[in-house]
């Protein structure tokens, strides 16, 4: 086995202490890159999994090692133990990953100080596991003992990329019998402290346990121990084994970048539990869970299933394949997939989900004709949109998840397809925007009363909000054009949030209907939820979303909109007044500093492990402004009235487009729309 191996470190000293060069130590062949400026530009999420990485790595190589030491046997006479010292104690917290395998004898040795090693990279490995440790820990120790030709020996060193000699050797046996390896970390920097302080032993055991659900599930393991103090071990391997039970397994097809890729998929059935709560997707590639974990509860129409016995379960899927080995980031934690190809993976491995779960979507498809058959007693004319079909043959054809309000917003739309006289009256009130409300109200109270039959009076009130918008940024009677203010409060209504608007209240799919269904959405309003106080950022819009994982947050979404005068010309860049670039900067940093959002209900939404940001500059493109955006490096190549940039250091992503883009976005949005509804 050879160790993660990163970039090459210069070593000045060996074993000899003598200030001697070792034998085999080629100084000229190594390069010693600036690691601390590589690592200051490596993003880790200061959550749980982020600070065990490290320690993830260690197990890995571990596994390495004793495969090379026992080949066919490692899993049975492999072992590895994890112990954590202090755990709840930033300043003396100790963790140490010692195992019998190999050693960093001189080969593997070696390997540790060359870059990005044949052997690492046959081993579907980065060269770049161990130095991600110093994102976590300041001190980082190994000692090791090993067979030579002659006899045994040892090497015990401090890695310190921080050194100009990365490698200090000293005196000293490593504290375990026989050959092995063992990594201490320990002084965590400050990022880790709360962290730290909230660790459970539980949390540990969790995060190890789906970190390396694919040896779990396909590849033998050997007897990892986990320690806490001086409490005696506990053989989590067996533990894991006992609850990752394999499913079913297969194969499925899909398209990546045009090219028809094999995946595996295996699905585990386990206990839901407060750390796995919910169905999920996990995606696997160098023998761990990397990326994003999909939440499958939408796909399959609920968070768990129900045995027998009344006990509550979940389905655990892992995908895996060669595809997914040449897409993995060096620093092994993300694939590089196209949205379309992991779409695809989710619905084809919720398809097998289904077939397995014939019963338990019986189920959920019997409590859906349930609830919507009471909904028809209240609203029986929509069974005209049944076209003929049973309650149990229309929800069949129907997501799992959708419940009444979707079924009988769907039945209204086919009802209105299907009559000529109505759709002729409504296209009518269309034509004439200056009387559509009261003609489409009129109409709407002679059609039915209830409020299931809005949904044809919200399609002509779109056409209406667009032309409003259109109006808003053009001259009026007076020559003067409406404000940022007004088109802000026509999208959604100032100084409010969705917790008492509804989606029928709002006009956010002017920007993108995606905004629209977010969790939470807060309109010209402080962080705090009070009046605004000097050094307050109101955000004019700010969505919130998350994803949820293992029935964990795995990050949270934070997207603001910037409305600017329809024709302003008179930006400059630098100050955030007159730079609408580092005013959303500026903006999104001091939302995440604050922690979270008080709604307007009293309650507090925290932004915990924000993960990704990004905005909308919603301004007229003239010259001061695109002289701007050209300075922060904006492009626009697939479109030119877009301007989009990426900010590595902050990891933001920003587009900016105009008024006129704006509408004529949103008119090629609503004419689908209509399509569908109207068959115009």
């Amino acid at each position: 086995m050879e160790y993660d191996s990163g970039p090459a470190i210069v070593v000045s000293k060996d074993n000899n202490m003598d200030g001697e060069r070792a034998p085999g130590h080629d100084a000229d062949a190594l390069i010693k890159p600036d690691m601390p400026a590589v690592l200051e530009r490596t993003n880790l999420s200061v959550n749980v999994q982020g600070f065990l990485l490290p320690v993830f790595e260690a197990l890995s190589n571990s596994m390495d090692g004793i495969e090379q030491r026992f080949d066919d046997q490692a899993s049975r006479r492999g072992k590895i133990l994890v112990k954590f010292e202090n755990l709840n104690d930033p300043d003396k917290v100790m963790i140490s990953v010692t195992d019998n395998g190999v050693g960093l004898n001189d080969e593997n040795y070696r390997s540790f100080r060359t870059p990005f090693s044949g052997y690492k990279l046959s081993k579907r490995g980065r060269g770049f596991g161990r130095f991600i440790a110093f994102k976590v820990f300041s001190r980082i120790h190994y000692s090791s003992r090993f067979e030579t030709a002659a006899a045994e020996a040892t090497k015990t060193f401090r890695f310190d990329i921080s050194q100009d000699e990365e490698i200090i050797f000293h005196d000293g046996e490593p504290d375990f019998p026989g050959c092995g390896l063992c990594v201490e970390l320990d002084e965590p920097l400050n990022d880790w402290f709360d962290l730290i302080g909230g660790l459970s032993k539980q949390d540990v055991k969790d995060q190890i346990g789906s970190h390396f659900l694919p040896y779990f599930l396909y590849r033998g393991l050997p007897e990892i121990l986990l320690q806490f103090d001086d409490e005696e071990p506990e053989n989590i391997t067996s533990y894991f084994k006992a609850v990752f039970v394999e499913h079913a397994a297969g194969q499925i097809d899909t398209a990546i970048d045009g090219t028809t890729c094999t995946l595996n998929y295996t699905l585990t059935k386990i206990p839901k539990t407060k750390q796995f709560k919910s169905h999920c997707l996990l995606f696997a590639a160098a023998d761990r869970i990397v990326g994003h974990p999909r939440d499958l509860s939408n796909k399959l129409g609920a968070t768990h299933f129900v045995d027998e016995d009344d006990s509550k379960f979940i389905i655990v899927a892992v995908v895996r394949g060669d595809a997914f080995e040449t897409r993995l980031n060096d620093s092994r934690t993300s694939l590089d997939l196209p949205p379309k190809a992991v779409e695809e993976i989710v619905g084809a491995v919720c398809d097998k989900i289904q077939d397995r779960e014939k019963q338990q979507i019986e189920k959920i498809k019997t409590g859906q004709a349930q609830k919507l058959n009471i909904a028809l007693h209240e609203n029986p004319i929509l069974r005209l949109g049944l076209k003929g079909q049973s309650l149990s043959e229309y929800v069949a054809k129907k997501p799992n998840h959708w419940g009444p309000e979707e079924f009988v917003q769907d039945l209204a739309l086919s009802r209105y397809r299907n009559t000529g006289d109505l759709l002729k009256q409504i296209t009518e009130a269309a034509n004439d925007p200056a009387s559509y409300a009261e003609k489409i109200k009129d109409l709407a109270s002679r059609i039915d009363a209830g409020k299931k039959e809005a949904l044809a009076e919200y399609v002509i009130h779109r056409k209406s909000i667009i032309e409003l918008l259109d109006a808003a940024r053009k001259f009026d009677d007076s020559k003067k054009r409406g404000s940022e203010d007004e088109v802000h409060s026509l999208i959604f209504r100032r100084f409010s949030d969705s917790v008492d608007i509804e989606y029928f209240q709002h006009n956010l799919w002017l920007i993108d209907d995606a905004l629209a269904f977010l969790p939470y959405v807060s309109s010209d309003r402080t962080m705090h939820g009070g009046g605004r106080k000097k050094g307050d950022k109101v955000t004019d819009l700010l969505f919130y979303d998350d994803t949820m994982v293992l029935g964990d947050e795995d990050g949270t979404t934070l997207t603001i909109v910037e409305f600017k005068k329809p024709s302003r010309d008179d930006y400059s860049f630098g100050p955030a007044k007159s730079d609408p670039v580092t005013q959303v900067i500026d903006t999104l940093e001091k939302a995440i500093a604050a922690g979270g959002i008080t709604r307007t209900d009293g309650a507090h939404m925290s932004f915990e492990r924000v993960a990704r940001r990004s905005a909308f500059i919603i301004a007229d493109l003239t010259p001061s402004l695109i002289k701007i955006l050209k300075r922060h490096n904006f492009q626009n190549p697939h479109d030119p009235k877009i301007w989009t940039h990426y900010f590595d250091n902050g990891e933001i992503f920003i587009q900016a487009f105009g008024y006129d883009t704006l509408v004529s976005m949103a008119k090629k949005r609503n004419q689908a729309f209509s399509k569908v509804l109207l068959d115009d």
